[in-house]
């Protein structure tokens, strides 16, 4: 087997050179300046990529933008994904290994076993980082340092695909593990989804309450750690709605077990309020081991 650093690669593609595209430019020149990085993207997103340096060159034209290509890396919305699948296959060259950076991963390894090629090679990937902000404008190339980068290698992931991911995931400082697809949305669904429905649901609590009585007081009376868990909720829908959608039951048994907790809560609250320590060290406990 080789080292992960003896892999070479005369040309990335990136399709979607947003937040997390942009990033893995950005990280990837930043360690490799020599690979031939293209973006594909709308044209005013391509400009401003090329001027951040987080691509060398870009087009409109998919086709253009992932020939002769070793690796691309679709990272858009899940539903957009999906799409892109289709239409890159017939223009992919041999040997050629595609990954995603979907939020979810179910329907994009499904799609990606049924239509593409034998002889081009796909492994599922997640980098869980990012930010509530979007765009090329808010890339950063140490975005992925020390953040964990899900992956779901599945029957079209070879040996030497693998390695080759895994050597990608080495120079942009990420810590990698692998998942089955099945695992990764029922984890992710817990840990990623349903924070976000939380979040939107507390700040929509004080939002009503604050509508309700017209007092803008609650608001005013808002500190930071009411901010930090709700900072999230600033991301766009776009993306929240592709992933509602493909993991809809996921979300929905993550919700059941978190309501079932709160009702744990609510119940220690009611009866006994000082049996509420265990939990709160419990938490504090579990949060340490982060």
């Amino acid at each position: 087997m080789k080292e992960e650093s003896d892999f070479s690669f005369n040309k990335i593609s990136i399709i979607g050179v947003g937040l997390i595209g942009g990033s893995l430019g950005l990280a990837l020149k930043e360690k490799k300046p020599n690979f031939k990085i293209v973006g594909i993207d709308k044209q005013e997103i391509i400009e401003k990529a090329i001027a951040r340096e987080a691509i060398d060159e870009g087009t409109v034209n998919l086709e253009e933008g992932i020939e002769e290509a070793d690796i691309v890396i679709i990272a858009t919305p899940v539903k957009t994904i999906l799409n892109i699948l289709t239409q890159i296959n017939p223009f992919l060259k041999k040997g050629c290994l595609v990954t995603d950076t979907g939020s979810t991963k179910q329907q994009i390894v499904q799609k990606a076993n049924k239509v593409l090629s034998k002889d081009v090679f796909f492994i599922g990937g997640h980098p869980m980082a990012g930010s509530e902000k979007c765009g090329i404008e808010s890339a950063n190339p140490h975005l992925f340092q020390d953040r964990t980068y899900i992956l779901t290698p599945t029957k079209k992931s070879n040996l030497i695909a693998i390695e080759k991911i895994f050597s990608l995931i080495k120079m942009i400082d990420a810590n990698r593990l692998i998942l089955d697809p099945l695992e990764h949305d029922r984890i992710v669904g817990a840990v990623s989804h349903l924070p976000q429905i939380i979040a939107v649901s507390l700040i929509n609590t004080i939002g009503e309450l604050a509508l309700r009585g017209n007092n803008n007081n609650y608001f005013k009376a808002i500190g930071e750690g009411f901010k930090d868990m709700t900072r999230i909720t600033s991301s766009p829908y776009k993306i929240w709605e592709d992933i509602c959608e493909t993991n809809q039951e996921n979300i929905l048994k993550m919700i059941q077990e978190f309501r079932n907790y709160l009702g744990v809560i609510e119940e220690k609250l009611k009866n006994d309020p000082s049996s509420l320590k265990e939990e709160f060290q419990k938490a504090s406990q579990i949060r340490g081991t982060l």
